[in-house]
């Protein structure tokens, strides 16, 4: 049988009563389960395609914000949990690479029009 919460919402040093649930406080991304970390990674990757679309650029600074906080929306939606600054840390260099992958893939394509 699980303890109640103490009255301050606290269960321990690392833990914490959220909504009737424990959650670890000190969550590590290498603690998520591999087809949670694929989740994220494919969300991302969705997110970040939606992006330009919508916008027609790569996300940068407060279009990578907003990739993250779509994909932290889902991610809380799915009801995995990780502190925020380790998903933004994570996430951030997924969107980075899915960037430079991005660019990378532009300048490989020649511009139409041109015979090579």
């Amino acid at each position: 049988m699980p303890k109640k919460p103490a009255k301050n919402g606290r269960a321990g040093k690392n833990h914490e009563w959220v909504d009737g649930q424990l959650l670890q406080t000190n969550k590590k991304w290498s603690h998520l389960k591999a087809s949670q970390k694929t989740w994220i990674q494919q969300a991302t990757a969705q997110e970040h395609a939606a992006y330009i679309a919508a916008h027609d650029r790569l996300p940068m600074k407060r279009g990578k914000e907003a990739v993250l906080d779509a994909v932290h929306n889902r991610v809380n939606e799915r009801g995995i949990w990780i502190p925020y600054g380790e998903f933004a840390a994570n996430v951030g260099k997924m969107i980075d690479r899915l960037n430079r992958k991005s660019k990378s893939d532009e300048s490989d394509t020649p511009p139409a029009g041109e015979n090579g």
